[in-house]
């Protein structure tokens, strides 16, 4: 199994392109009113952590929906255009979805590497973070069979969260992850990050103490320069027992800088006492996907779009 792992890191170095280290110019607006996605993309039951590929015409998400393993599943649906409706969705198949919970959580830039959180087994521990290479970017289905990212990144603890970022500047390229692991933790699930050395493998992971709180910190996305970066925190719930998770944002001034104290996105992004959840930027990063159960959807967990220009 590591083996693989290790051919596919090599993959993914050598197939991913590099971005800089420090600002690049992007600026940009305040986000617009969150759109429902609406059928067939939603349905009645759970859909989220949704994936947009850069071009517009893919989407990859999460599904409980009748037509999989019966759990959480990973599907896709296409369209012909960016004006054009969503086609059926249509379940990425055993290859894939292995029968438990298989919640997508990143798609390399490059649209290669799908990262995902799983439990099925031969695993570490209960969740772990798994990756799938495909060859053609035009090919939905043509993923090869995952692989578990391995012992330095999983743990007998949970991990719920995974995406790359490929540096030019700083020490190389790295994998930020979310885990709820004791020994390193400031409380429940933090945000970590591993270097990814030139063999492909792995370094030891570094706790990233100004993104985290005592509570949850989880479900995120690194924006591709690697100066910002949007996550869920259940560190402003009023019921620790039963946190709601909201959206967070933070940003540096370079990829060798720490991270700005986190800010809770606005409403409507975030809608009081409500899940908001699982972003995910694309299409120059003006567009973001993420999960709500807010009022008004189709059904338990709806995926819902807003979009920013550039400036």
């Amino acid at each position: 199994m590591y083996k693989n792992s290790l051919a596919i890191l090599f993959l993914i170095v050598l197939s991913v392109c590099v971005f800089p280290g420090s600002s690049n110019g992007y600026q940009f607006g305040e986000w617009s009113a969150p759109v429902n996605l609406g059928p067939p993309i939603n349905s009645k039951f759970v859909d989220s952590a949704a994936v947009l590929t850069e071009d517009g015409l893919n989407l990859f998400f999460t599904s409980t929906r009748p037509g999989g393993s019966g759990n959480e599943d990973l599907w896709v649906a296409s369209r012909s255009s960016v004006n054009s409706p969503w086609g059926q969705p249509v379940n990425l198949g055993s290859s894939i979805n292995a029968g438990g919970l298989d919640r997508l959580r990143s798609i390399t830039p490059d649209g290669h590497i799908l990262l995902f959180q799983s439990d099925r087994a031969g695993g570490v521990g209960g969740n772990d973070i798994w990756a799938s290479y495909r060859e053609s970017t035009k090919d939905n289905f043509g993923w090869q069979p995952p692989v578990n990212m391995g012992s330095v990144i999983n743990t007998n603890s949970e991990e719920v969260a995974a995406n790359y970022l490929f540096e030019s500047l700083g020490t190389s390229s790295k994998l930020f992850f979310s885990t709820a692991r004791p020994d390193m933790g400031l409380g429940n699930a933090d945000i970590y990050t591993s270097e990814i050395t030139p063999a492909g493998t792995f370094g030891p992971p570094v706790n990233v103490r100004e993104l985290n709180s005592p509570y949850r910190d989880t479900c995120f996305w690194v924006r591709d320069d690697g100066l910002e970066i949007i996550f869920s925190s259940s560190r402003a719930a009023m019921n620790n027992d039963l946190p709601a998770l909201d959206m967070w944002v933070s940003t540096r001034a370079s990829t060798l800088r720490t991270w700005s104290p986190p800010v809770r996105l606005p409403y409507p992004i975030n809608m009081e006492g409500f899940l908001d959840v699982n972003p995910s930027l694309s299409a120059g990063n003006t567009v973001m996907l993420f999960t709500s159960e807010r009022p008004g959807g189709e059904g338990v967990q709806d995926i819902y779009m807003t979009t920013r220009k550039a400036r």
